[in-house]
C-alpha cells in the first residue's frame, strides 16, 4: 500500500493559482474547487495557495477570495511567469 501525498502550499504554483484567476467568471467560480479539480491538492492547502497571493498583492476581493480577481501585480506576475525561459 502507498502513502497519500503529504501536500504543501509549495506544491501549487504561483502561477497555477494566478491563472485560475485570469479566467472568465464562469470559468473560475469559484476558485477553490477548480483548483482543487486540477491540481487534487487537499482544500486547506488550497487556501493557503490562495492566500499567499493575495498576501503578496496579487489578487484582490470584495467578499470572498473564491470569486477575486488579479491585480495588475498578479497581471504583470502571471505574464513574466509564462515567459521565463
Amino acid at each position: 500500500m502507498t502513502a497519500a501525498k503529504k501536500w504543501k502550499r509549495s506544491d501549487i504554483s504561483t502561477e497555477c493559482v494566478l491563472g485560475v484567476y485570469a479566467r472568465p467568471h464562469k470559468d473560475k467560480y469559484p476558485v477553490d474547487e477548480v483548483l482543487q479539480t486540477e491540481t487534487g491538492a487537499p482544500n486547506k492547502v488550497i487556501w493557503a495557495a490562495m492566500w499567499r497571493e493575495e498576501g503578496r498583492g496579487f489578487i484582490e476581493y470584495g467578499c470572498n477570495l473564491r470569486g477575486g480577481w488579479l491585480t495588475q501585480e498578479g497581471k504583470s506576475e502571471l505574464l513574466n511567469g509564462y515567459f521565463k525561459e
